[in-house]
């Protein structure tokens, strides 16, 4: 009798623990009421694609201008663990990763590294947002005000802001947009005049690879 009471209370806390522990969805479209502060940080969220949005952006695009050919390649992400406990997020999420090639007269010139970390997300399925590196980009060094810390270095990878939109589905078309983010220090520095800004193709209508 008391062996059973005593698997019985076992039972009881695992399920207790189990519950405490269960994965609570959000809709990365939206529509979830209001989160808790700090949900990102306990592990127990999941931003999933519920309505399988980011299916939209998902294959090869390209972009061609004369000898010159962009292509950008997104794969989505399921159930990505973000844990990085100096900035205190611990939280999964669906996401895209992606990767870019850039060939001359069908020559690859450059083909960049793929990252497993989840660059791009979207709540309608019409705008994707996210984070790219170009690693084409010249730069020269620019140190912020103040602290003296350098910014960019020359010839370093500059992070920029990305936005892809959804043009058409027949054909398959996006635009792709590039742009810094203003709160850069010296995002528009002097230092820069007289450059591109971006290596890569910008502002570009881009067709998807059957």
């Amino acid at each position: 009798m008391i062996r059973l009471k005593f698997l019985t209370t076992l039972i009881i806390i695992s399920l207790c623990t189990m519950l405490c522990k269960s994965q609570i969805i959000i809709n990365m479209a939206g529509g979830n009421g209001t989160l808790p502060s700090g949900y990102k940080s306990n592990g127990q969220y999941y931003i999933k694609d519920i309505n399988n949005n980011l299916d939209n952006f998902t294959g090869t695009w390209e972009y061609v201008n004369g000898n010159e050919k962009f292509q950008i390649i997104l794969t989505k992400i399921i159930k990505y663990h973000i844990n990085d406990s100096d900035i205190r997020l611990n939280y999964y999420t669906d996401g895209i990763k992606y990767q870019y090639k850039r060939f001359v007269n069908n020559t690859l010139i450059f083909e960049s590294s793929v990252r497993e970390y989840p660059s791009f997300r979207t709540k309608d399925g019409g705008l994707l947002e996210g984070g790219i590196k170009d690693y084409g980009r010249i730069t020269k060094t620019v140190k912020i005000p103040l602290t003296n810390d350098v910014m960019y270095q020359e010839g370093g990878a500059v992070d920029a802001r990305c936005e892809i939109t959804r043009v058409s589905t027949n054909p398959d078309k996006i635009k792709f947009h590039l742009y810094l983010r203003q709160e850069f220090p010296n995002y528009d520095s002097e230092a820069y005049a007289g450059q591109p800004t971006f290596s890569l193709p910008n502002d570009v209508i881009m067709t998807k690879v059957p």
